[in-house]
């Protein structure tokens, strides 16, 4: 039964493993005894045996070269797209082979940093600039912006590769500061502790590179409508500014609370999913998860267990357009995104450059989730290397997976040929879940 899909398949497959001249030189990335075997592995994958076809799986996803982001980059180039006209099993199997390896990618992405800070009566200022050096996630002072006091804080730590939330806790309660974390800026800012809050240990969940806290618990009982009643708890849900989820999901089904007698205490809408898009520039969310008015004889909360799913960009990926002057459908991919310039031309005193941006993913969401995609950094280079910035864009078109812009351009010489247009985005979008317990809240 397998014969006749093979033999019109295997025509196709070779015509999928010839990459465009624009992208063969990704192919200098991988040792060539790897792209050797994958072809091989790949007409494997539609074996008449099981066994056979797993075992073509498995050597696909071990040959996969995912210490090296652009060496995997182009392993994602020389694997066949599963597309119609391919036997089931192996689109099948192709989508399995990319689903986990772009999962690698963004487990490494959404591991948590780890931070080994020894100091004595130091300088609050240098042990940030310490933890951005190990973690790459910036900590701002803003108690100046927030019109506080701006004397020097000094700050005795002894942390040994301890995860960055545990450790940027111990940090703030020795310092006697909060953060802020809707700045709008690529950071979180630091400031003054309100009078009489709670220290930041022991508060928390830590979820790799997530925070998640119990802010505060609302009871309400309606004395016009005695059904009307119930309680609400919020959630702050923080993460490190490197990462910049697009957006967090909690299913209420996802959700168990225990009091301090044992009982669980019910949920309003258990079959409801919060979901929230994060806005540029802000690195919490708040989450409120509605649950029954609990008898009066419960005073906590033994336990809150969820988890939730964050939707997170992988690596970025920069693409690099050149001879803009005759640039026409031009196309790169990296990972599993697609860049293609559909055309540049000169409106008036601008300049345009109108392209796509495909995102390969049944995660991307790009109908309900783009506001990621307004965030990618573009500009021009000169012939000198000096930065052109956007002057403004345009949205040309959108679909699920698929967002057109239009960037427009001033240029001093008016001249685009010598210039080059430089793009940045994540190379893929992926959905990862989390863990977390919180215990011992108190209830009002």
């Amino acid at each position: 039964m397998r014969n006749l899909p093979v033999a019109l398949s295997l025509a196709l497959l070779m015509v999928l493993f010839v990459m465009p001249s624009s992208e063969a030189t990704w192919a200098e990335e991988i040792d060539p005894q790897i792209i050797d075997r994958v072809e091989p592995l790949v007409r494997q994958l539609n074996d008449d045996k099981a066994a056979r076809r797993d075992q073509a799986e498995q050597e696909l996803i071990k040959l996969a070269p995912v210490d090296d982001p652009q060496a995997l980059d182009a392993y994602l180039l020389l694997l066949p797209k599963p597309i119609e006209g391919m036997p089931e099993e192996v689109r099948s199997r192709l989508s399995q082979i990319r689903h986990q390896l772009e999962n690698q990618q963004a487990n490494e992405t959404t591991t948590a940093s780890k931070l080994t800070l020894s100091a004595v009566d130091t300088d609050l200022k240098v042990l940030l600039d310490k933890v951005y050096e190990q973690t790459g996630n910036r900590l701002v002072d803003y108690r100046d912006q927030f019109g506080q006091d701006t004397q020097p804080r000094i700050v005795s730590v002894d942390i040994a590769e301890e995860e960055f939330w545990p450790a940027i806790d111990k940090i703030l309660d020795q310092a006697r500061l909060s953060l802020y974390p809707f700045s709008g800026e690529e950071s979180l800012a630091v400031i003054e502790r309100e009078q009489g809050a709670a220290p930041r240990v022991g508060k928390a969940s830590y979820a790799g590179p997530f925070r998640v806290e119990a802010t505060s618990v609302i009871a309400q009982r309606g004395l016009r409508t005695p059904v009307q009643q119930g309680t609400r708890i919020e959630l702050e849900i923080a993460w490190e500014p490197r990462l910049r989820p697009i957006a967090i999901s909690q299913a209420v089904e996802q959700i168990k609370i225990t009091a301090d007698n044992g009982i669980e205490i019910p949920l309003a809408n258990s079959q409801a999913v919060l979901e929230v898009e994060v806005q540029p520039g802000n690195h919490a969310t708040e989450l409120t998860i509605p649950m029954a008015l609990p008898p009066r004889s419960v005073l906590k909360l033994a336990s809150i267990k969820g988890q939730f799913s964050a939707l997170v960009p992988g690596r970025v990926a920069e693409f690099r357009f050149t001879e803009l002057h005759k640039t026409k459908d031009a196309k790169q991919q990296r990972g599993g995104v697609t860049v293609t310039v559909d055309r540049v031309r000169k409106s008036q005193e601008l300049w345009e450059i109108h392209m796509r941006l495909r995102v390969d993913s049944e995660e991307a969401g790009l109908e309900s989730h783009r506001g990621w995609v307004f965030q990618n950094l573009t500009y021009l280079l000169n012939k000198n290397n000096e930065i052109i910035d956007h002057a403004g864009f345009e949205t040309t078109m959108q679909s699920e997976n698929e967002v057109g812009l239009a960037y427009l351009f001033e240029l001093p010489d008016d001249d685009i040929a010598n210039y080059t247009w430089v793009y940045r985005t994540p190379a893929a979008i992926t959905r990862v879940l989390f863990d977390y317990e919180l215990t011992d809240i108190p209830l009002p």
